[in-house]
């Protein structure tokens, strides 16, 4: 069959013009939205047995009820942790703020700073805040008696997209510079007798700008959550305090203690929740352990890596378009529209890469109305 110069022409034309679409597309940031719902759809259909190496302690309604108003005495907090101490826990990451002293029982601060020693990995929580209204961000720490206690110090920063959902967390933050790790890494990372290699994750693009007054984020990662809110096991914090729960539930776990009542801790909208019940914080850095753990954490690609792939599946129609089966445009755009999504899925669940598809789709469907545009224009004539 000969080779039709013009024919190959137009379609290198079409797919110059494709490409050029997709930049556009890809730096408006127009598809956001739609690629985040496509990913929340995807994440709800992929769940995953946890591997009941972390538990959460739950500072619950039954707790609540018998010991009384929030916050409690942090000798409370140094019974608990000597349970955990005594079961052998892997380590313990603590998920309650603790950053102004009992002025009125500085003996409860020493009590829980000497029980977090007899621990010796126990990972105390990190966050910005500002002291007033409009002020400027300050790092805030547990008390410095406390703070001299912990086996080391975790960020607390919940990464949340422009819609208010959590796909994913920030591996590294901090005021001025992002130095601190993430709650559940910092936890992950207690007795690694040799560092552990680095996730992939996406980069700051500007890692020298940086301020001491602006809180930095990076390396960031996308989340597999295990599943909606009660994936992982938990068990009352009452329950642990008062010996309900045997050690050997507990021995060898990596234990995350937080807040699951409602009106205590931050409840989160997520890519697992779907609508429906919103995810303690706490589950929230058990997913990330999880995922760190079992390097099922996700790699969102960058704009340059987004644009390469979306470019080499824009070839795909104009090499569909015109072969036998294929003299219709649409159907070599339907056929380029399930690969774009079959694509995005595998990447994800084989590759562990995000690569958002709604870019392409976008500009194949465009490109397919002007060409069957054009068609209609030579049939009239």
């Amino acid at each position: 069959m000969p080779v039709d110069p013009l024919r190959i022409l137009g379609r290198a034309l079409a797919w110059m013009i494709g490409v050029a679409l997709l930049t556009l597309v890809l730096a408006s940031g127009v598809a956001t939205r739609l690629d985040s719902a496509f990913y929340d759809l995807h994440m709800r259909y992929w769940p995953y047995q946890t591997s009941n190496a972390v538990t959460i302690v739950a500072i619950d309604p039954k707790s609540l009820s018998k010991l009384g108003n929030w916050p409690w005495p942090r000798t409370v907090h140094a019974q608990l942790l000597d349970r955990l101490t005594d079961a052998h826990v892997r380590g313990v990451g603590v998920d309650i703020t603790m950053a102004d002293p009992d002025v009125n029982h500085p003996e409860n601060d020493h009590a829980l700073a000497q029980a977090m020693r007899r621990n010796g990995r126990v990972i105390m929580p990190v966050f910005a805040e500002a002291a007033e209204l409009g002020g400027t961000l300050e790092e805030m720490l547990p008390t410095p008696e406390i703070a001299s206690a912990a086996a080391g110090f975790g960020h607390v920063d919940a990464a949340k997209d422009d819609d208010g959902v959590i796909r994913g967390a920030y591996l590294k933050a901090g005021l001025g510079h992002p130095q601190w790790s993430a709650l559940a890494l910092a936890v992950y990372e207690i007795g690694q007798k040799t560092p552990e290699p680095a996730l992939p994750s996406l980069h700051r693009p500007d890692p020298g700008a940086e301020s001491p007054y602006e809180w930095m984020r990076d390396d960031y990662v996308m989340l597999h959550f295990a599943g909606p809110v009660g994936s992982f096991e938990q068990v009352s914090y009452i329950d642990v305090l008062e010996g309900q729960v045997p050690a050997a539930q507990l021995k060898s776990r990596w234990v995350l203690i937080g807040a699951t009542a409602a009106g205590l801790g931050d409840l989160l909208d997520t890519s697992a929740s779907g609508g429906g019940e919103r995810m303690p914080g706490v589950e929230y850095q058990a997913n990330l352990l999880e995922s760190i753990k079992n390097t099922r954490t996700l790699t969102p690609l960058n704009f340059t890596s987004q644009f390469l792939l979306g470019a080499a599946l824009l070839v795909l129609p104009m090499l569909l378009y015109g072969m036998p089966g294929f003299r219709r445009v649409w159907l070599a755009a339907v056929i380029s529209l399930c690969a774009s999504f079959a694509m995005s899925i595998g990447l994800l669940r084989w590759a562990g890469w995000w690569w958002p598809p709604i870019d392409s789709a976008i500009v194949i469907v465009m490109v397919a109305v002007a060409v069957s545009g054009l068609q209609r224009i030579n049939w009239r004539r």
